[in-house]
């Protein structure tokens, strides 16, 4: 199963928070290609809350619209996925979903309820950490990236009502979440985002799997 990670290079070097997700996608058997994106400081005329949003329509779409079969799942370069989410789990989930016409939101942090008529979903769900896009939704999905103004891809999502879109298991990641987003230093802002921090230490030898702690928040 493909998986697109979208992230950006400092001085022709990745970002070092890349490398962790990439190899946790390959661990769990998925085929990892990496998207370019915008570096908010050789662009200063995009906002950071619209880094992701014109990633999407400038770096992503145009670049895989022509090659897709079914669909692609796309990753934030902070996304490290839980153990039970393998290629086979996940595409079983998103057959269940009706994969091939639904947008399906996997990984995120939370879900904020909020009053219509602003979010007319009433919610707003935070994070974009891995999402589905089916290919007969490419069109539409452009069409209305382009009419909107960049903004929060969150946003976007969680208001918009002409794409069909789906949150994949809701009530059981209440729980425990399918994708968690890892701990990292803001180059925007230079300040931490609070998240999940690799206990390499601890790393077993007959699993090679990272341990995963949470930090409090």
């Amino acid at each position: 199963m493909d998986v697109y990670i979208i992230s950006y290079k400092i001085e022709g070097k990745w970002n070092s928070m890349l490398k962790k997700s990439k190899k946790r996608f390959k661990e769990l058997g998925y085929n990892v290609f990496l998207v370019e994106g915008y570096n908010l400081k050789q662009n200063p005329g995009i906002k950071p809350n619209q880094v992701c949003y014109l990633n999407l329509l400038d770096k992503v779409i145009p670049l895989i619209k022509n090659k897709i079969k079914k669909g692609f799942l796309l990753a934030e370069d902070d996304a490290y996925l839980q153990d039970i989410l393998t290629p086979k789990y996940l595409l079983y989930r998103l057959k269940k979903n009706n994969y091939l016409n639904n947008i399906i939101r996997i990984g995120y942090q939370k879900n904020l309820k909020q009053k219509p008529p602003y979010y007319p979903n009433g919610n707003y769900l935070v994070g974009t950490q891995l999402l589905w896009f089916p290919k007969n939704q490419m069109k539409k999905l452009e069409f209305e990236l382009n009419k909107s103004k960049a903004q929060h891809l969150n946003g976007f999502l969680s208001k918009n009502l002409n794409l069909d879109i789906k949150i994949l298991d809701e009530k059981k990641q209440k729980k425990k979440k399918y994708v968690l987003e890892l701990e990292h230093i803001s180059t925007t802002t230079g300040k931490t985002r609070k998240g999940l921090k690799l206990n390499v230490k601890n790393i077993s030898k007959k699993t090679k799997k990272l341990n995963v702690k949470k930090l409090k928040k």
